[in-house]
């Protein structure tokens, strides 16, 4: 007799735990249930978005410190400053050697 009640008192809270979760789930196919849900997504995502934003600008703003400590080691190419390079002026052609237009 111990047995069946035993067995009794679990079926009926197996029981009692489907049909709260059947409920649950019927109440988030509703439509105010799944605008609930929806509002809940886009609060997590305004959440991870913001998180994101701000490591990125951390990030930023140590690569920019790190720039401005040391600014001449990390140029790649360092120009020396004097007169520019020479530049090849165009030459007057004679006007026997000129082509004749096509």
């Amino acid at each position: 007799m111990l047995r069946r009640g035993f067995w009794m008192a679990v079926g009926a809270a197996t029981g009692v735990w489907m049909v709260l979760r059947v409920q649950r789930a019927a109440s988030r196919l509703t439509p105010s249930g799944a605008a609930e849900e929806a509002r809940r997504h886009v609060r997590h995502l305004r959440t991870d978005l913001a998180a994101a934003l701000a490591e990125g600008r951390r990030a930023k703003q140590a690569t920019e410190a790190e720039l401005r400590q040391a600014p001449r080691a990390r140029r790649a190419i360092d120009v020396p400053a004097g007169p520019a390079l020479p530049v090849a002026l165009p030459v007057a052609v004679p006007a026997e050697q000129r082509r004749a237009p096509r």
